[in-house]
């Protein structure tokens, strides 16, 4: 399929556009530069084309790996199945987690007094040539009338490890918020040659 623009009848002749001087411009060079836009266009749908079946199969293979694949090893009784290549496929147990609401996750951390993995960052925002002034900041944020924000969170591999451990410990998991944790939970076949 070829872009309207591109087409013959559409394209505006270069010398015919007022303004533009066309006289050191060579005919093979428009036509190159015409074939050369065709081929952008064509790589630009071709990588598009790509990243969708890039994705579908991103999908697909989260299906296999977290359902097909665990659901008929649990069927059969089996966690480790080794192919005659010597690939051997295992089934593990998985926790995803990613903080969804953070005033419920954060209170319940620190009512939880779970607090210790919770990460405290400030941000500020300074002018060129305020070295001298970042380094009297720590003090004296308030007194410089510097905007400054406050950023908290929990490192995404020691949410999942928290996340894995309080499912694991009876007390938390009864009052884990889940939901606000965005806990995610399965099994997961894995691949090792």
């Amino acid at each position: 399929m070829t872009d309207k623009i591109l087409e013959e009848s559409n394209v505006i002749p270069i010398a015919e556009i007022d303004g533009i001087d066309t006289s050191g411009v060579e005919a093979d060079d428009l036509a190159t530069l015409k074939e050369l836009g065709v081929t952008l266009n064509d790589l630009d749908q071709s990588i598009m084309g790509a990243e969708v079946a890039i994705s579908d199969l991103k999908a697909r293979r989260k299906q296999v790996t977290e359902e097909l694949i665990p659901d008929l090893m649990n069927k059969v009784g089996l966690k480790l199945v080794q192919l005659e290549d010597g690939t051997k496929i295992k089934v593990d147990e998985f926790v995803d987690a990613r903080i969804k609401d953070a005033n419920t996750a954060f209170d319940w951390l620190r009512a939880t007094n779970n607090e210790s993995i919770i990460k405290n960052q400030i941000s500020v925002s300074l002018g060129r040539g305020d070295d001298a002034k970042a380094q009297e900041i720590l003090g004296l944020l308030k007194d410089k009338d510097v905007d400054a924000d406050l950023k908290i969170t929990v490192h995404n591999q020691t949410l999942k490890a928290f996340c894995r451990d309080a499912l694991d410990n009876p007390e938390l998991a009864e009052s884990l918020p889940r939901e606000a944790f965005g806990i995610y939970q399965g099994k997961r076949a894995k691949i090792t040659h």
